[in-house]
């Protein structure tokens, strides 16, 4: 329906000619207007960024000196060597020995895939580590070619990939050095600042921003990035922290402390805070806003640099780390992973072992939950009243992670969140800030790479959206459970029933009783008819009985 709304009186406008199909359609195309009219134009986005810029350039807290992309990558990554005289390459001036030998590999695997790609010959994937003297750490950059991803290895002193870089539309960079390419967890080796992203941030709140450094209240940042329509504070560590597994949950702990504390300072609110992980990336100062402007940063030469200690006593017992949490990142708890080898955990875990270490499955064996959980989620999104503009792309994410999880369709999740963009990108505030099919499909990444252990802690803090817990009252699952199966009981008998699952829906010819024997003996004579199988699942769907009664009598019941 194609309305000019700023000729329309609404007050007398009739509504009663319009059939049930056209007054939907009238509302859809009011609250499209209505959003428009309610977006900043880029003129004042423009104005804005500047002002923020000049701002920071005028010195009225500290003293900060613009960075070019060249100074801004040697400041993020350079460090002297350490106090006992130890010290870490930041990254490579030109491509490593290393490195050259493994794209060399790389070439020749897809040219022989290429060749033969119905081929069954494993040697084709393998890479030849033998000839490597150590390991080289580098940044990588992330950036869109077209509407391809793609990754860029960042070389120290390396003008041909700055150049590159500068004005490019998008490209991020986390402040942690990879082994390889891949800018994942699994390959984050370094951690050498502390990022966090404010969104929308005026004037005002920037003002807040350093006051709050001025007066102690969080620590000073030493590089601000003007990013567009809000900031990235930087704040850098005096040493570099090894990124070990053990160490993630603490690390990412103290950014959500810092991201609170600086959110809530700011005036922007606690509750808002867009919170990120660690190895999250930022665009790179040189490259554009979403408006078309170059990305400033802003260095303070008088901040000092940061340490784990330091850092972790402006957060106080609110979003502080524990001593030990504290001492995983300083060396005091040393890292000691499992010395379990290989061979042992092909003995030990062969269904790991061939999902992981033949299969090269990301995630390995996975739950399968319930299809209502998915469709849950997407009911949230449709009614939209808890879904918040910065918060739009992570609660699509999550939408395709819980399809993983319950093993919803790739063609079904997709048609769902495509379904969401028009309503999501209603709620856009800034022209520069759409939400498009582009925010959809880069979600989608999630469900190719089978994204299934996304804790919910994680979804509450990347949606902002609350999930409700089941109630234990502060038992242990233990006494829960029975005090939960002992009601169930007498709610049964309350109800002139002789057991709980009388009437509940079983399938016709399985036989249940209340006799525990009976269990064993269900499942003895399942496992005669399938001596081969060991699928628990299985068993307890043709049996009848629930998953925890079958795993509980299974060993008894040869």
């Amino acid at each position: 329906m194609s309305i000019d709304f700023s000729k329309v009186d609404l007050n007398n406008f009739d509504f009663d000619t319009l059939s049930a199909d056209e007054y939907r359609e009238f509302l859809q195309a009011w609250s499209d207007y209505h959003g428009r009219l309610n977006r900043v134009s880029v003129d004042v986005l423009e104005q804005e960024f500047e002002r923020k810029s000049d701002y920071l350039q005028c010195g009225e807290h500290y003293e900060l000196s613009e960075l070019y992309p060249d100074e801004f990558v040697e400041l993020l990554f350079e460090r002297k060597a350490f106090e006992q005289g130890e010290g870490i390459i930041p990254f490579e001036e030109v491509q490593s020995y290393e490195y050259q030998l493994w794209l060399k590999q790389k070439i020749r695997n897809k040219a022989l895939r290429s060749e033969s790609s119905n081929s069954d010959d494993s040697q084709s994937e393998k890479i030849d580590y033998s000839g490597y003297r150590m390991w080289r750490y580098n940044p990588v950059v992330f950036y869109k070619d077209g509407k391809k991803n793609r990754h860029r290895l960042l070389l120290k002193d390396d003008g041909e990939s700055l150049s590159f870089l500068s004005g490019r539309d998008f490209a991020i960079l986390s402040p942690v050095t990879y082994v390889g390419r891949t800018n994942s967890y699994r390959n984050a080796r370094f951690l050498y600042a502390f990022a966090i992203d404010l969104d929308g941030v005026s004037m005002h709140e920037i003002r807040m921003l350093l006051r709050g450094m001025t007066t102690g209240v969080y620590p000073v940042a030493n590089i601000i990035v003007n990013s567009g329509h809000g900031i990235h504070v930087y704040y850098l560590l005096k040493r570099p922290i090894e990124m070990f597994a053990t160490r993630l949950d603490a690390l990412n702990k103290m950014k959500r402390g810092l991201t609170k504390i600086v959110w809530l300072v700011s005036k922007l609110g606690a509750e808002r805070a867009q919170v990120q992980s660690v190895v999250q990336g930022f665009r790179v100062p040189g490259t554009k806003t979403k408006f078309g402007k170059p990305i400033r940063a802003f260095w303070n030469r008088s901040a000092p640099m940061h340490t784990p200690e330091e850092l972790n006593s402006f957060l106080g017992r609110a979003f502080g780390l524990s001593d030990e949490e504290l001492g995983q990142l300083t060396d005091k708890t040393p890292h000691n992973p499992s010395r379990v080898t290989l061979k042992e955990a092909q003995e030990r875990w062969p269904e790991w072992y061939a999902s992981r270490v033949i299969g090269r499955r990301r995630v390995g064996k996975k739950w399968q939950l319930n299809r209502g959980l998915y469709d849950w989620w997407l009911n949230i999104l449709k009614d939209g009243q808890q879904v918040e503009v910065h918060h739009r792309y992570w609660c699509i994410l999550t939408l395709v992670v819980y399809a993983v999880k319950c093993s919803v369709p790739r063609d079904e999740v997709l048609a769902d969140a495509l379904s969401l963009v028009p309503a999501f990108d209603r709620k856009t505030e800034t022209v520069d800030n759409p939400f498009t099919e582009d925010d959809v499909n880069d979600a989608m990444r999630a469900y190719d790479e089978e994204y299934n252990k996304w804790p919910i802690r994680v979804i509450e803090t990347t949606t902002g959206i609350r999930i409700e817990r089941n109630i234990r009252k502060g038992r242990k699952q233990p006494l829960h459970l029975m005090i939960a199966r002992a009601s169930r009981d007498v709610q049964a008998l309350a109800k002139g029933k002789t057991n709980w699952y009388e009437g509940n829906g079983r399938k016709k010819g399985i036989k249940i009783s209340a006799d525990k024997s009976c269990h064993a003996t269900l499942i003895k004579e399942w496992r005669a008819k399938n001596p081969d199988s060991k699928n628990k699942s299985l068993c307890a769907r043709e049996t009848g009985l629930s998953r925890p009664t079958v795993t509980r009598w299974w060993d008894s019941a040869v």
